[in-house]
């Protein structure tokens, strides 16, 4: 899934290009922790979800405003918060929480759809999981807030912790210009065109 994660890191080169040219390639403000959980989301929805990334940023802006809104009243995730929130924020959090599993749902709806038109479907995370729903002896009910839940999860938190790695690299690789030096020098010897993955990419890959 390298290639996949290579389009999504391009399109935030790009940008922050652009950003460096039209202030004359001299000194740029880019918001880099903004771009990160962008591409962060982008990845996820590329490699864990198919196709549906237009869906995916949908769920990642639901997300985000609902993590604004709970965080600060130190209310965990997925936990009852009766009486701790004012009845108008506690509606807004619910209303929240169903829109999001309503996207997903949508989501995982589409691929059914997807695979059951093509007759096979890619293994990537979310076939996964509606292959091991599909395996247990779950209700039906309980299969679906079993799907939901995953895939809310690796959105939820694989999304941020994502975002918040790549920032620490980029900062260690800044502290540490020796290594960027490697890192460039092996990513030139990879032949143009040529399929890169992790076992080509040693060095990238013990940053």
């Amino acid at each position: 899934m390298v290639d996949m994660m290579l389009q999504s890191t391009k399109l935030m080169i790009t940008k922050w290009d652009d950003c460096i040219k039209v202030h004359g390639r001299v000194v740029a403000e880019i918001s880099v922790g903004n771009d990160l959980r962008g591409l962060s989301a982008d990845v996820i929805s590329r490699t864990c979800f198919g196709s549906s990334y237009s869906k995916g940023k949908q769920i990642f802006s639901q997300l985000r405003a609902l993590q604004s809104l709970i965080a600060s009243k130190n209310v965990l995730f997925g936990l009852p918060t009766s009486g701790l929130l004012s009845t108008r924020k506690q509606n807004e959090i619910n209303s929240l929480e169903k829109e999001i599993g309503h996207l997903i749902w949508e989501t995982i709806e589409e691929r059914k759809k997807e695979c059951f038109k093509e007759k096979s479907c890619e293994k990537d995370f979310l076939q996964h999981i509606l292959q091991g729903a599909a395996m247990s002896d779950m209700g039906k009910d309980s299969s679906k807030k079993f799907i939901v839940d995953n895939c809310k999860n690796i959105y939820f938190a694989g999304h941020e912790s994502t975002a918040v790695a790549a920032a620490w690299c980029l900062m260690l690789l800044a502290l540490h210009p020796e290594w960027q030096d490697q890192i460039r020098k092996e990513i030139s010897l990879v032949s143009p065109g040529g399929a890169l993955d992790s076992h080509s990419l040693s060095k990238v890959k013990t940053v």
